[in-house]
């Protein structure tokens, strides 16, 4: 099983870019029906924001149905992307919360924790593991 993990991480960078932009223009609820002019049409701000959520869904959709056509059907939901899910779910509760700082020491030590035990426990566990098959 491989995985192109720079699509990935492309994929998420562009999302978090989006949303940091977004806030930054000071967005609040009454912006939603602010409209822009695009080849003739009025499009609202709800509709590029409806869009860049339903697109990623839409795309996820197409990516189960290309994977079943190739004959790369999921089994089940590999553990890696049971972590890309739950953090994505833990850092979209941040939004709009910065200060408050809400769980601010855990996430930090979370990280610290992939960067420092899980990872590296999980590679010497695995490579030990090989090491005795040999």
């Amino acid at each position: 099983m491989s995985t192109d993990w720079n699509l990935i991480r492309d994929m998420l960078n562009a999302a978090v870019d989006a949303c940091e932009r977004i806030e930054a223009t000071g967005f609040t609820p009454a912006d939603r029906a602010t409209t822009l002019d695009v080849h003739g049409q009025p499009v609202s701000v709800h509709d590029f924001l409806a869009s860049a959520w339903t697109l990623p869904e839409n795309i996820r959709l197409q990516i189960i149905r290309d994977r079943h056509d190739a004959q790369v059907d999921r089994p089940y939901v590999p553990e890696t992307a049971r972590i890309l899910t739950a953090m994505a779910e833990a850092a979209a509760e941040l939004i709009g919360g910065a200060e408050a700082k809400p769980a601010d020491a855990g996430i930090r030590q979370m990280i610290d924790w992939y960067r420092d035990h899980a990872t590296p426990g999980i590679e010497a566990a695995i490579a030990g593991s090989r090491k005795a098959e040999l």
